[in-house]
Parts: structure tokens; C-alpha cells; sequence
């Protein structure tokens, strides 16, 4: 296999990723809703990030630094901490893609023909620099237009900002490669280490909690600060420079887009690339050459062997459910989406009640903090609980294997639907404690809200597997790891969306109608009833549709393999 740069088969790959790319987007194989919603949601984060920062720049561009106010100074500043954290986001991102790119099920074709590893891995990387080219538009368009609205710039500044959507994925695919194929490494030495594997996907969403929090703490403070010039001391002002001067190479390209030492800031990214592209070339005869070969060969490289000891025997449903837990906790992308759930839900919940609770007081005068607390309850789990959505594609193969079994239909779907909701329980037990322990709700109130939040994740649980059920599709991995989420995701969102909105803005309108016209002691009972009612007809819809003709569905399934 050679190792040298091949073009005309680098030609032939991008020529083959490019239709395959086509392909999403025929019928049968494109996902209409889930990239109409994806388009309607990132529109909407858009106009939202332009007001929050609008507002900030027309502070912040005036702040006094030293006893002067540099606006131009201000705007480097701002345009580099914004360009590192897009920075760092597109990293992250192309690391996660080139390892999926690279070691999916490519690598069993490309590992038998002629295809060196340098010429596989730069026509993987063009492609990723595309997709994030694209998300670099989005992002600094809207970081620059946003900007110059509030501080004019002249005409070299929208040169710069159209080189900048280049200059940016350019950056980030370039650390990415360095980052990507060691992590990859890192990764199957922990293949089988679950609990250490745990204890890291543990520490990585503790890490992203705390940055979470800190960003809503940031976005209350100015939202409903009373003034948030006293926030910008000289200390945080130093402290914002030093960073600002520290966040290679983000501020590079804004030191572009604001005229500082352009000629220096061109060499050091030249540099920048370099360096990056050199790791890279040693990483890939290291480890994707080695990783070419042993697929070509059919080689391992784990060898250890497990004694099992002979345990107790324990129920169908017992082992089944045992069976669903330890698939989750043996894979790390599915343990992170399944347990971080737990924890960023109560946090979601907690911090937007805060913001709308305030808002609410501010503009109307009106408490509605327990009908706030049952919209953003229905609304965040309805969000994150689409783990489901993969309940009976995230066996594979197992599946038929399981099916082969006397066990009965029913104790196989539901062991699913139980591993499930412990997860939504547990979710809802910490939000409704936590928002019991702040004062937002009395305790009555929260054990309402863990009720009706456990009802509606229960139905969205049964639809979910009902919908993956009817629409099955098996990785083609050997390990049957769901790589991409398919039709039924978008479907489950945005049916839970639909009903959130719909019961949660139904109960707070309600409230807020009462509250203006002095009849809200009257009407108390109304969220109670209209929540409650639709959670018990929710669960009780979800569970008939699961279960009627269930085994008969079972027997007769025979699709899912992709």
C-alpha cells in the first residue's frame, strides 16, 4: 500500500464522498423534518445571539480600560475571545468527524485497495473542511455584522470577514488532524476498560455543566443587571486583554479583521498550519497507516480474556434490562448521551426558570413560577430524552438473536422502555428537588411536576420505540454502534416540542391572564388539572400504542439491516 500523496485517487475519493453526500438528499434518504427544524433552530439561536450581543457590544465598546475608552481596542478584544470559542467548537466538532470518518466502515473497504493512508486521510479532511466552512459563514457573519452594526468598518473590514469564513475551518481542521488520530488511540486503549471509561465521560460532563452554568450566569447578569459597566473593574478589563492576547490563533484573525500587525498575524497562521500539518503527517503513518494494515491483516489488538464467574440466575426481565445497561456503559458515545441527561436536564430547567422568572415579575408583574417550572419541565425532557429513539436499532443483529429466544415479546420491548425511564426519573427527581430546594416550587408542587414530567417521558419513551420498531435501521459496524441519528429523532422532537409548547404556554398564559384580572386563587387549580390530565392521557396513548399488536409486530419483523 503506498504512502505517498496520490492525486488521481484523491480525485476518485472526493468524487465518491461527493455523491454519497448527494445521496442524503434523495428521496427515500433525506430526513425533511429533522433539516427543517435544524434550519429553523439555528435561525432562531442566530436572532438570539444577535440581540444578547448587540446589547453587550453597545456596553462593552465603551468600557474604560487604563482611564480611556478604546473602542477598536475594545472590538479585538471581543472578536477574540467569540473567534476562540467558535474556534474551539469546530475543533471538537472536526476531531469527532474525522475519527468518524476515518474508522468507519471506510476503513474496511480502503484497507483492501491501493489507497494510501496520507491520500485516505487528506480527502477526508477537504470534505470536513467544507462542512465547517459552512458553519464558519453562520458563525462570523453573524459575530462581524453584529459588530460593525455598532462600531462602523471600513470596506477592508468585510474583505477580511469573507477570508475569515476561510481562514477559520482552515485552522480548526488543522488542529483537529493533529488531535483526532491520537484520540483514537486513546480510545482503544480504553476500548475495554469500562469503568475508567466512565469515570472520564463522568469527568467531561462535570466540566461541561460548570461551563454551562457559568454561561447562563453570565447571560442573567445581563439580562437583569442593574448596571453592567460595574462589572468591567480594571482587573476583569486586564484580565480580558490578557486572554484576548493568549488565544492563539483566534486572535490572529481578528487581529486581521482589526488591522493589527496583519503581516505578522498572516506568518504566524502560515506557521500555525505548518506545524499542524507536519504532526499530522506522523500521526498518520503511526497510527492510520497501523490502523490500515491490521484491518487489511484481520489482526486485534485486544488479547486479554475474561474469567466470568456463574452468578445467580435472575428473571427474564431482570437480565434483559441488564443486557440494555451494559450495552450503553460499554460504549462510551452512548453512556455520555445517556447518563449526562440526568444531569443537564435539572441544571436547564433550574437556570431558565431563574431568567423567565424574573422576566415575567419585571415585565407583568405576575408570578408564575410553577407553570414556568411544568412548560420547562415538558420542554428540556422532551429534548434530551431521545435516547429512545434508537431503543430497538441499538441492538443490530442482537436483535434477532434475543428473538430467537422463549421469552415473550412484551418483556423484551418493555426491559427497553424500563431502562429508559429510570434515566427520566432519575432527570426529574433532581429538577423537581432542586427546584423544590431554591423555593421556585413547594413540595407538593414538585412531586406534581416529577409526576407529570415521568408520565410524559414514559409516553415519549413507548412512541419512540413504537416509531423505531416500524422504522428500524442496524449499524453496519461490528460493534452495531448508531453512528448518525435518522428520521425517528427529528420525529420525537419535534412532537415533544409541539406538546410542550402547547401544554406548558397553555398553563402559563392561563396563569398570567388570571394573575392580570385578580383571579389567580380562583383558577389555581387549572395548571394542575389541564397538566395533569394531559400527562395521564399522554402515558396512557403512548402504552396502547406500544403494546396493541405488539406481538404480533414482533414475530412478523424482519428488517433493520443497512
Amino acid at each position: 500500500m503506498k504512502d505517498r500523496l496520490d492525486f488521481n485517487l484523491l480525485s476518485a475519493l472526493l468524487k465518491k464522498q461527493r455523491r454519497e453526500g448527494l445521496a442524503s438528499f434523495r428521496k427515500g434518504n433525506f430526513n425533511a423534518v429533522g433539516f427543517i427544524f435544524r434550519v429553523l433552530l439555528t435561525l432562531a439561536l442566530v436572532a438570539v445571539f444577535v440581540v444578547f450581543f448587540g446589547n453587550f457590544l453597545e456596553i462593552y465598546l465603551g468600557v474604560m480600560s487604563g482611564g480611556a475608552t478604546d473602542p477598536q481596542e475594545r472590538l479585538y478584544e471581543v472578536l477574540s475571545v467569540a473567534y476562540a470559542v467558535v474556534l474551539l467548537a469546530m475543533i471538537v466538532g472536526g476531531v469527532a468527524q474525522i475519527n468518524g470518518a476515518l474508522f468507519g466502515d471506510d476503513i474496511k473497504i480502503m484497507s483492501a485497495l491501493p489507497v494510501g493512508a496520507n491520500t485516505l486521510f487528506i480527502s477526508k479532511l477537504i470534505t470536513i473542511y467544507l462542512r465547517q466552512a459552512v458553519f464558519a459563514c453562520v458563525c462570523v457573519l453573524a459575530i462581524n455584522l453584529t459588530a460593525a452594526a455598532h462600531l462602523a468598518q471600513g470596506a477592508e473590514y468585510y474583505a477580511v470577514t469573507v477570508l475569515s469564513c476561510l481562514l477559520l475551518p482552515l485552522l480548526s481542521v488543522g488542529i483537529a488532524s493533529v488531535f483526532a488520530l491520537p484520540l483514537h488511540a486513546f480510545k482503544q486503549l480504553l476500548k475495554d476498560r469500562f469503568v475508567l471509561t466512565f469515570i472520564v465521560i463522568i469527568a467531561v460532563t462535570a466540566a461541561l455543566l460548570a461551563l454551562y452554568a457559568w454561561v447562563l450566569g453570565g447571560v442573567k447578569a445581563l439580562l437583569f443587571g442593574d448596571d453592567l459597566r460595574y462589572f468591567f473593574s480594571q482587573r476583569v478589563m486586564d484580565g480580558i486583554a490578557a486572554f484576548a492576547a493568549a488565544a492563539y490563533p483566534a486572535n490572529l484573525v481578528a487581529g486581521l479583521l482589526t488591522g493589527r500587525n496583519v503581516l505578522v498575524c498572516a506568518l504566524v497562521m502560515a506557521a500555525v498550519l505548518i506545524v499542524c500539518a507536519a504532526l499530522s503527517a506522523v500521526f498518520i503513518r503511526l497510527i492510520l497507516g497501523r490502523a490500515l494494515r491490521n484491518e487489511n491483516s484481520g489482526s486485534t489488538t485486544s488479547f486479554r480474556v475474561r474469567r466470568r464467574r456463574l452468578r445467580p440466575a435472575h428473571t427474564q426481565l431482570f437480565a434483559l434490562v441488564k443486557k440494555e445497561f451494559l450495552t450503553i456503559f460499554r460504549t462510551p458515545d452512548y453512556a455520555f448521551s445517556y447518563f449526562a441527561v440526568a444531569l443537564v436536564v435539572p441544571l436547564m430547567v433550574y437556570f431558565c426558570i431563574s431568567i423567565g422568572s424574573s422576566l415575567a415579575v419585571r415585565l407583568i408583574a405576575v408570578d408564575c413560577d410553577f407553570e414556568l417550572a411544568v412548560f420547562l419541565t415538558l420542554l428540556f425532557g422532551s429534548l434530551s430524552n431521545v435516547f429512545c429513539t434508537t431503543n430497538i436499532s441499538r441492538d443490530g443483529r442482537m436483535f434477532y438473536s434475543v428473538k430467537a429466544m422463549p421469552i415473550a415479546p412484551g418483556t423484551v420491548i418493555f426491559s427497553k422502555v424500563l431502562l429508559c425511564l429510570f434515566v427520566t426519573v432519575l432527570s426529574q427527581l433532581l429538577s423537581a428537588a432542586l427546584l423544590a430546594a431554591t423555593g421556585y416550587v413547594s413540595v407538593p408542587c414538585a412531586l406534581f411536576l416529577l409526576a407529570a414530567g415521568v408520565l410524559f417521558g414514559f409516553a415519549q419513551i413507548c412512541v419512540a420505540t413504537r416509531v423505531d420498531f416500524d422504522h428500524a435501521r442496524f449499524s453496519s459496524e461490528p460493534d452495531g454502534e448508531i453512528k448518525e441519528s435518522g428520521n425517528t429523532v427529528s420525529i420525537i422532537m419535534v412532537a415533544g416540542l409541539a406538546l410542550s409548547f402547547i401544554v406548558g404556554g397553555a398553563v402559563v398564559l392561563a396563569r398570567m391572564y388570571a394573575a392580570l384580572r385578580g383571579l389567580a386563587a380562583q383558577y389555581a387549580w387549572v395548571t394542575f388539572a389541564v397538566a395533569g390530565a394531559v400527562a395521564v392521557i399522554a402515558a396512557a396513548g403512548g402504552f396502547a400504542l406500544l403494546a396493541c399488536g405488539l406481538k404480533k409486530r414482533y414475530y412478523r419483523f424482519s428488517g433493520g439491516i443497512i
